[in-house]
């Protein structure tokens, strides 16, 4: 049985910072904050929300200490959180606001006025705080969001996933259950933007440890920061979207990093062949690919990839097996389970799901489907198969898959010869664009200077049928991305149609 501070992530933490509150816990422009520091602004803020009306509040996505423990002292309050960039367009975030029922705004730089004058802002400052370290965590209500994240919306409405404290403990436990050996001697990356939600993990899990998290500035290339940081401070474990390593790959015969001992690759499909060009300067490391639509609690499979052989679809990696406690199925377009080697649509169900979006309806029943047997899955619209080990492995997304003169095109095959062609040295996206008279021409965006299309147009001619190959050819030195670190295809079929 466990005991409950075993099952809850927030009094795991709150057990860490009473222990280590001497130890370093977060690092941010060369600036250390102790345990100490972090909790005790986390505590003094959770005193002022509790005595404040309003259950959600929205926090300035602004990359300081106080952002930090403003995520804290809202959790601790039991209140709900939901981070606003103030880069985002002001009519996105105004959306957020109104969909999500802000009613309290805590910031600590210079957006106290983000947000409608009828918002109670908060100035979060450190020195104005005394900083005791809470004792315990009350007891909340676990269906009480722990946040709210607003992914994008196909209707251009932003959709609010809300977290429960039941769906965060559930993966907290599954997620440690992953076995890795980590304590309050290892030093941790957070390099995701904070309205996505992979950094929930990468800021909270190593606080459950005692351990230090190493936040990367906002300034300057992302991916140059997180090279940076994990060299100079011999970084222990680091979770990357794959774009970095993409973006840093030529450096792979400067950089190595002795220390590291994880590395999990997430937020988008890891190519197999570059992860391996990677592996020498990893050489201690062991690499997982963790996998999980933001509906299921930030991850929900794992995948420990092998140095050699790894399991691959058109050289994106395996996302191997559910995590403890979650439940999939690969399922026909009918809904039909469908057995091992065949390809569909994955279906997730567990505890880490969320019960549906925020305000709504229509969009859960579109998403989420009851089998005979009353179990709830989430339509996750990720095209997977299971092998015959049991692991899934992912084949694209559905909306990836295009007919062209009655031929299925998988996308996905198109762009994994374009980058064998350039020996994996760089990222290429194929874009359906529909003619005003209804048919579909194929645009394929490669990610370098500008070149002769010659050699790439019979290469493919010698690999595809003349229908899978594309009518034109665009070369953009730098992909735009989103701000999950992922190509944003939406921003890139701007660019060329333009």
């Amino acid at each position: 049985m466990e005991k409950k501070n075993d099952a809850d992530m927030l009094a795991a933490m709150v057990q860490a910072a009473n222990r280590y509150a001497t130890r370093p816990a977060l690092v941010l422009d060369n600036q250390t904050y102790t345990y100490q520091e972090l909790f005790g602004l986390a505590g003094s803020i959770c005193e002022t929300l509790r005595n404040l009306h309003g259950d959600t509040v929205g926090i300035a996505a602004e990359n300081r200490m106080e952002t930090y423990a403003s995520i804290l002292g809202v959790l601790l309050s039991g209140k709900t959180y939901v981070m606003l960039h103030p880069d985002y367009p002001a009519e996105r975030n105004a959306r957020i606001v109104r969909q999500s029922g802000i009613g309290l705004w805590l910031y600590s730089g210079e957006n106290g006025h983000m947000l409608p004058a009828d918002i109670r802002a908060i100035r979060v400052s450190l020195p104005s705080y005394r900083l005791a370290l809470p004792s315990g965590v009350d007891e909340i209500d676990s269906d009480v969001p722990a946040y709210i994240i607003f992914t994008s919306g196909s209707t251009g409405e932003p959709k609010g996933v809300p977290i429960s404290r039941k769906n965060l403990n559930a993966f907290y436990r599954a997620y440690r259950a992953l076995g890795w050996q980590l304590d309050e001697n290892d030093r941790m990356l957070q390099m995701f933007e904070l309205t996505f939600d992979v950094s929930v993990v990468s800021f909270l899990y190593p606080l459950t440890l005692g351990a230090c998290v190493y936040a990367i500035p906002s300034q300057g290339m992302k991916y140059l920061n997180v090279l940076d940081i994990m060299e100079r401070h011999r970084l222990t474990f680091a979770a990357v979207a794959p774009s970095v390593l993409r973006l840093s790959r030529p450096y792979f015969g400067e950089i190595c990093f002795p220390d590291l001992r994880y590395l999990v690759v997430t937020a988008e499909a890891t190519d197999v062949n570059l992860l391996h060009e990677f592996r020498p300067c990893i050489p201690n490391a062991t690499v997982v690919n963790l996998y999980g639509p933001t509906e299921a609690t930030i991850y929900c499979t794992s995948y420990v990839i092998p140095a050699e052989g790894a399991k691959h679809h058109n050289g994106m990696a395996a996302i191997g097996k559910p995590f403890q406690g979650m439940d999939y199925r690969i399922a026909s377009p009918s809904g039909k389970s469908l057995p091992a080697g065949e390809t569909g649509e994955l279906w997730i169900s567990g505890p880490q799901l969320m019960s549906g979006y925020w305000g709504g309806p229509e969009k859960t029943a579109e998403c989420f489907v009851t089998d005979s047997s009353g179990k709830l899955y989430y339509r996750t619209g990720d095209l997977c198969l299971a092998d015959t080990d049991g692991d899934i492995v992912y084949c694209g997304r559905k909306d990836t898959q295009v007919k062209i003169q009655g031929f299925r095109i998988e996308l996905g095959e198109i762009e994994y010869h374009v980058k064998a062609f350039y020996k994996h040295s760089c990222n290429a996206v194929v874009l359906p664009v529909y003619t005003s008279d209804g048919s579909c021409e194929l645009h394929l965006a490669v990610e370098r200077e500008a070149e002769d299309t010659e050699h790439l147009e019979q290469y493919l001619q010698s690999r595809l049928p003349a229908y899978m190959c594309p009518r034109h050819i665009h070369f953009i030195p730098c992909f735009p991305q989103n701000n999950s670190n992922k190509t944003d295809r939406n921003q890139l079929l701007k660019l060329i149609t333009q």
